[in-house]
């Protein structure tokens, strides 16, 4: 009999599955692979005080959606917009990563 190392790993990928469906603001691809559900943040970012603004986003997902996804990636889109990935990007215990990207095509894709 062979005993399960992690015997709630479906319930787990359920769950996370549930919460990109339910509280996602953005859907994302990976490699042109089936869309996902993705939170999409932003935020004003100060460049040089009060004379440069810009916009800072930062993106969470479950990475079971986009295996392989690392900082320099820019094989993820957002509402259709390619971006790169400019930051680390690790996991927590539920799987779900959160990092910033810069798109790289147009203005931004908010939610």
């Amino acid at each position: 009999m062979t005993a399960s190392l992690a015997p709630f790993a479906a319930v787990d990928a359920l769950i996370a599955e549930g919460v990109g469906q339910a509280l996602s603001n953005a859907t994302a691809t990976w490699h042109g692979g089936p869309a996902f559900g993705v939170h999409l943040y932003q935020s004003a970012a100060d460049g040089f005080g009060e004379v440069v603004t810009t916009q800072r986003h930062t993106v969470s997902l479950c990475v079971l959606n986009a295996p392989g996804v690392a900082e320099g990636g820019s094989a993820l889109h957002i509402n259709g917009q390619p971006c790169r990935i400019t930051g680390p990007v690790v996991p927590d215990a539920g799987g779900w990563a959160t990092f910033p990207i810069v798109f790289t095509e147009g203005a931004d894709a908010g939610p």
